[in-house]
């Protein structure tokens, strides 16, 4: 992430310190490639009509919001989100990351979570399997803002977190070290009842 860290505040993004030597870095997209309100409905029409399942204790259960892989398949919890191709309002998002953070990006998941319905996601590291040893993982939210709440990982007395506002357009870009020594998460809301698209772009190695 050193190499890299004069390249991330030149484009704009301001580092957010984690503690341990980590961080992320924080900065917003372009509105040339920022989605359009109809952009987004296309987007939104994309999730799946199911939601995902995994194992949790010995039991199947599903993920509370919707969940699709494109480009690349993407491996968690012991199951394998099969991905689709890449449509061109996905395109656009991806090549921007490409060519403002780093070129060997080459697979999107996508997160929808309807407030209404209390989607969220647990505290957890993204998958390393399969990813690019050192490459970052970038996230791009769209819609409305919710909390990205980052905590340490099995660090005995840091109980502490740190609360970033992801509004529309926001980009996070998290390198390898810190999404392995620590958690993040998008917890639910009884305020924030409207739709965000969760599109997180990574390296993946095959």
């Amino acid at each position: 992430m050193n190499a890299n860290a004069a390249a991330y505040s030149l484009r704009g993004f301001h580092r957010q310190d984690c503690g341990d030597d980590c961080a992320v870095w924080v900065g917003k997209l372009p509105p040339a490639v920022t989605p359009s309100e109809t952009s987004f409905e296309v987007l939104w029409r994309l999730h799946p009509e199911d939601r995902a399942e995994i194992r949790m204790h010995g039991r199947k259960v599903k993920v509370p919001r919707w969940q699709q892989a494109f480009g690349r398949d993407y491996r968690f919890s012991g199951q394998v989100n099969r991905a689709l191709p890449v449509p061109p309002v996905l395109a656009l998002l991806l090549e921007w990351a490409q060519n403002t953070i780093d070129s060997r990006l080459n697979g999107l998941l996508l997160n929808w979570y309807d407030g209404k319905l209390g989607h969220y996601i647990g505290a957890h590291r993204d998958s390393a399997k399969d990813l690019v040893p050192g490459a970052p993982i970038v996230t791009m939210s769209l819609g409305e803002q919710r909390i990205f709440r980052i905590r340490p990982w099995k660090k005995d007395g840091m109980t502490s977190s740190i609360n970033l506002d992801l509004t529309n357009g926001t980009v996070v870009v998290m390198p390898y070290e810190t999404n392995q020594a620590f958690t993040h998460e998008v917890p639910a809301s009884t305020r924030l009842q409207g739709r965000r698209i969760s599109v997180t772009a990574r390296a993946f190695a095959r």
